[in-house]
């Protein structure tokens, strides 16, 4: 794929456009003389669709229809779903007695709280901030909050 492609289709993904999932009919092509499709080359036409507009990125004519025959509906697409959040092979009080520095989201599972209420007390001042990316913050502190921590 040429970088002139891949920048069309990321042209088009930001004006909203998404790609057509579906085959056109045959007669498209033929209306079209599109040369791709018609004599079976490697390159074939790759269609988007916006409301009710077609768009070919498949060669450099960018062929676009409007409302044409022969294009079945847009289905809708499937993306892949983001695997479940793995959890913590260690307990709380294990992970702190391992690690000297947690990151957020460690800390938050040590105390049970949001990773937000990490955030709150690095600005209150009840943990430190040793790390500005990623945030990191001692072990020994966060069993010091987990010690004092109201229920």
């Amino acid at each position: 794929m040429s970088r002139t492609r891949i920048m069309d289709i990321v042209t088009l993904t930001r004006n909203g456009w998404r790609p057509y999932n579906a085959k056109p009919d045959q007669k498209v092509y033929e209306a079209l003389g599109c040369e791709l499709a018609l004599t079976g080359r490697k390159d074939k036409p790759f269609w988007f669709v916006r409301d009710d507009v077609f768009c070919c990125v498949g060669c450099a004519a960018h062929c676009t229809l409007k409302r044409p025959a022969g294009f079945p509906l847009p289905l809708p697409i499937n993306y892949p779903q983001r695997p479940p959040e793995q959890g913590y092979y260690l307990t709380p009080l294990e992970m702190l007695e391992r690690h000297d520095l947690l990151n957020a989201k460690q800390a938050a599972y040590c105390l049970n709280v949001s990773e937000r209420t990490i955030y709150n007390l690095i600005a209150e001042g009840k943990l430190v901030r040793l790390r500005e990316n990623p945030v990191r913050v001692r072990s020994s502190e966060v069993k010091a909050l987990r010690e004092n921590f109201d229920e």
